[in-house]
């Protein structure tokens, strides 16, 4: 009987999946208007797979139709739901509304052709290539089931810049996409336009999206500048005064959310905006919150040991309740967004929370029993809709393959657990060689939830053919071996080195202690054996993308770690590399040059493209002679004009390639070490300068690889120029040259160069090399 029936099940299986043969050259594609997006696509991918480019038009005229759109009356839609059908008297293609028609296009295709977009652009679409459309006549159907919104951001900086500095951030440093490139690296509008294009259809193609209407993002940064004078008691009380903490920085200002008339404000200006569904009361986390008595009662008891502004939750639950209590009895169905991150991450303990409160949740990138235990606590408190916002690109993205790729997937896996309602990734860099695989597996653990991690990144191997396992040997060992065995373990030290918690700048500041020359030799050879295989043309320019993408994170990796002297070659070589081959790689190079900026241009590359105009430089030494100067006495007792000799017998040693707070092995008394370790104020720094007398007749500078905060720069007892500190600016970060040349005294062989510097808060002084440099 067994042997009977298994002929039958398998002859009925096949009459439900019937293979059909399409001539691409006697098809059609059938699209309204309304659908020009998804006829596009679909057009554009069957070309791919055919050669044939298949003309879209209104109607069949007896060919073999895919008609898209025009679902039936009864369909019953959803947002962004997609729906297909194969017959043999055609292909019926049609979505809800948000996309859902060209999501519909994107999950035909991949599950009749096994098209994958493997990163941004033509060259990472993998796609079957056939003359004859194989089809299996069969029906498909996606939706976003309960992750109503799947974002991860991904935008290029602005091609002009913004036109104002952005509320809530430091004032933008470059204006512009190539404001901080080098000329050979400069995009025109047109390829910015097309980058930028290829970026945002990717995300488009692996069904990103959201059926909801959510509005957040810091609510209250104009509030200052609007209410501060008419209405001071709406803003946070700080040692007795209401206002920002910095005053420099009034979009960073804190709400009184204890105030009765602060919340009818919120309201009032809600229903003077037609009163839409959603209120946004997100607060900002730059610190300052208001220590008013009443606002100080809505806090519950600090943990031992902790601060009183280390767990306001019960305060900010509490705030966002009275808002949309007042805001339901003008819209019963309103709801608010705020966020539960930084010090009020943690559910609170005494509130309950409004189910119509929808709460971005920034969860710990690293301690997922912590989320697991805050996501169990914000449920208990009542919270019914959270989405998840998490920050984890940013511990990944250095620009070398950090294998990070399983973690970011496992924080979004425990969320989905817990019910959540969406995502608001920040952010997707755009470093698609070293960690695209990561928003892949990401993006399609958003559209297939049920999958596992090991599913995931099999799709995603798959795109390099026959190259596949080789291809998976090389991401598992940046995982294995660098984020598993090194990263990871090393977590809490890299957030401390970083200061201040900053994961990515504890990283790319040591880079040299979790990448290995040897890595990079390694994994050379398994490319190699990738390479070797046969394959299809498609996947062969996959993978010698990938060989010149590990040849790039190498001169990457010895430009960061070169020592000084060798510095300036390495990263001559690793600026010429990227010169050439900027457009071969998928990075987006505005980004990768900001964040080395932002972190003292770690790899050398500013330093390398503007030394490149000048007629000479030289290395300055890094250990110089130095003297705080806690009461400015400085100034009035003329220190710029001491000579070298008195300098180095009052002054002490000091290295200036660490702020002065870090002068473990400078050799300077450790009494004066002790004294700098949380030292704000004046400072100078003396050297005695050396010039080759063959720049004589030329211009000549001190470049400066970055110094915290102000610097005035004397030669000879002379000032030649000073660089005056920005507030709320990135300044410290970045490099600047001041002119000496009318001060040089050629009479002499040494010259005296004097520093003075101030800081006011954090780390200070000159903490990245200097050069000498003429033009």
């Amino acid at each position: 009987m067994k042997n009977f029936l298994l002929p039958v099940i398998l002859f009925c299986a096949s009459l439900c999946c019937t293979a059909l043969e399409i001539d691409p050259a006697k098809a059609v594609i059938v699209a309204p208007g309304s659908e020009k997006l998804a006829a596009g696509e679909l057009q554009k991918h069957l070309k791919l797979i055919t050669g044939v480019e298949i003309p879209i038009q209104g109607k069949a005229d007896g060919q073999f139709a895919f008609t898209l759109g025009n679902p039936p009356s009864d369909a019953g839609l959803q947002p962004e739901e997609a729906r297909w059908q194969v017959s043999r008297n055609g292909v019926h293609i049609y979505g809800g509304p948000r996309n859902g028609t060209a999501f519909a296009v994107y999950d035909f295709l991949e599950k009749q052709f096994k098209v994958r977009w493997i990163e941004p652009g033509d060259r990472g679409i993998s796609y079957p290539e056939m003359k004859m459309l194989k089809l299996e006549e069969t029906s498909g159907h996606w939706t976003p089931g309960r992750l109503a919104q799947r974002r991860i951001r991904h935008e290029l900086f602005p091609y002009n810049g913004y036109p104002y500095d952005m509320p809530g951030q430091f004032i933008i440093a470059n204006r512009g996409y190539n404001s901080n490139l080098p000329k050979e690296m400069h995009l025109t509008k047109q390829e910015y336009d097309a980058k930028l294009k290829e970026i945002r259809m990717w995300h488009l193609r692996m069904r990103m999206g959201s059926g909801l209407s959510l509005s957040y993002g810091h609510a209250f940064t104009n509030w200052w500048k609007k209410y501060g004078k008419t209405h001071p008691e709406y803003f946070s009380l700080i040692n007795g005064k209401r206002g920002p903490k910095n005053a420099g920085m009034p979009d960073t200002v804190k709400m009184c959310v204890s105030n009765p008339e602060l919340h009818k404000q919120i309201v009032e200006e809600w229903r003077k905006r037609n009163m839409p569904k959603c209120i946004n009361i997100c607060e900002n986390d730059w610190g300052g919150y208001c220590e008013c008595p009443e606002c100080r009662k809505l806090d519950m008891p600090p943990a031992p040991g902790a601060k009183w502004d280390d767990d306001l939750s019960d305060r900010y639950v509490y705030f966002a309740n009275k808002v949309l209590e007042l805001a339901s009895r003008h819209r019963p169905d309103v709801i608010a967004t705020a966020y539960a991150y930084g010090v009020y991450k943690n559910a609170p303990r005494r509130e309950k929370v409004n189910p119509q409160l929808v709460l971005g949740f920034v969860p710990s990138k690293f301690d997922l029993p912590g989320a697991e235990a805050n996501y169990r606590a914000w449920a208990e408190a009542g919270a019914k809709q959270l989405f998840l916002r998490p920050n984890d690109h940013h511990a990944i993205s250095i620009g070398l393959p950090t294998g990070g790729e399983k973690q970011l997937f496992k924080a979004f896996k425990l969320g989905f657990k817990y019910g959540i309602i969406g995502t608001d990734y920040d952010s997707s860099h755009n470093f698609w060689p070293a960690v695209g695989i990561a928003d892949f597996i990401l993006a399609r653990a958003h559209t297939h939830p049920e999958d596992t991690f090991e599913q995931h990144e099999q799709e995603y191997y798959a795109g390099f053919g026959k190259a596949a396992e080789e291809v998976g040997e090389y991401y598992r060992y940046w995982r294995q071996n660098v984020w598993d065995n090194r990263i990871y373990p090393d977590r809490k030290e890299i957030a401390k080195l970083g200061l201040y918690g900053n994961y990515q700048r504890g990283l790319m500041w040591n880079i040299h202690r979790y990448f290995r020359l040897s890595d990079f030799d390694k994994t050379d050879a398994i490319l190699a054996r990738a390479a070797a295989k046969q394959l299809s043309g498609q996947d062969r320019r996959r993978v010698e993308m990938l060989q010149l993408a590990n040849r790039y994170f190498r001169l990457f990796f010895l430009a960061c770690t070169a020592k000084q002297e060798e510095k300036q070659k390495q990263a001559a070589k690793l600026l010429e590399f990227r010169c050439k081959h900027h457009k071969d790689l998928m990075f987006d190079w505005n980004r990768m040059a900001t964040l080395e900026g932002r972190y003292g241009d770690v790899a050398g590359i500013a330093k390398a493209d503007r030394f490149r105009s000048f007629h000479g430089y030289k290395s300055l030494p890094l250990k110089w002679f130095f003297s705080p100067d806690p009461g400015d006495a400085g100034v009035r007792e003329k220190w710029e004009a001491f000579p070298i000799g008195k300098i180095r017998s009052l002054w002490e040693p000091v290295l200036t390639n660490a702020g002065w707070e870090k002068q473990k092995n400078s050799g300077m008394h450790p009494k004066l070490q002790k004294l700098l370790e949380n030292y704000d104020g004046y400072g100078y720094y003396g050297l005695d300068l050396h010039i080759p007398p063959e720049w004589k007749g030329r211009e000549i500078e001190v470049y400066f690889g970055a110094v915290d905060e102000s610097a005035w720069v004397y030669l000879n007892g002379q000032k030649t120029g000073e660089r005056i500190f920005r507030k709320g600016t990135e300044d410290w970060k970045h490099p600047f040259s001041i002119p000496i040349t009318r001060a040089i005294d050629w009479s002499k062989p040494v010259q005296t160069l004097v520093v003075r510097v101030h800081d006011s808060g954090g780390m200070g002084g000159i903490w990245q090399p200097c050069y000498l440099i003429c033009r």
